[in-house]
Order: structure tokens, then sequence, then C-alpha cells
């Protein structure tokens, strides 16, 4: 997931043939460069996100603007710079990545 960009928990989700909450259940324990950028349905961060590596404790809102994402007045990430299923799946086969 490239910096200024996000997506959700059932894009990915889709994307692998999965379900959001074990996609969740598995940001939330390992470290996964730019899991920050995996929101809820509409944008928006997680009420229980936690950074998983030891001492970090930035806001991820904060990250996700430094980066270029924007947000609503009313807190959710903007829709355009969403990836959904179908734009992870063609940056996949854009590096060379089959999606199966």
């Amino acid at each position: 997931m490239p910096a200024g960009r996000w997506t959700t928990y059932g894009d990915l989700a889709a994307l692998i043939g999965s379900a959001p909450q074990p996609i969740g259940n598995y940001l939330a324990t390992t470290a996964v460069p730019g899991a920050h950028r995996v929101l809820r349905t509409g944008g928006w961060i997680s009420g229980s996100f936690h950074w998983v590596e030891e001492g970090r404790s930035d806001d991820p809102r904060q990250v996700l603007e430094s980066e270029g994402v924007a947000f609503t007045e009313n807190g959710s990430a903007v829709e355009r710079s969403h990836m959904t299923t179908e734009d992870l799946a063609q940056a996949l086969s854009e590096d060379g990545v089959d999606g199966e």
C-alpha cells in the first residue's frame, strides 16, 4: 500500500479470499509495513488501532496526513485516496504479482 493511499479490511479480505476480521486480527498482532493505511469501511481509523512496534505511539491520522491522505470534516479519510479491491489487484498485476 503506497503512502498517500488507504484501503479497508474488507478490500484486503476480498482480494485474498478471506474475511475482514482475520485481517484486522493479523494486523493487530503482526508488524506489517503500512498497516496504518488499512482503515474501516468509509475511511475510518479503527478505534482499537494500535502500533505493534514497541514504543510507537504517534497518532495514525497524523501519520496518514503526513503521507498525503486528507480527511473530511467528520474525520474519515477522503475517498479519492481509497484503493479498492480492484485497485489493489491492478497494482499487484503491474508489479508482476499474480493475485491468486
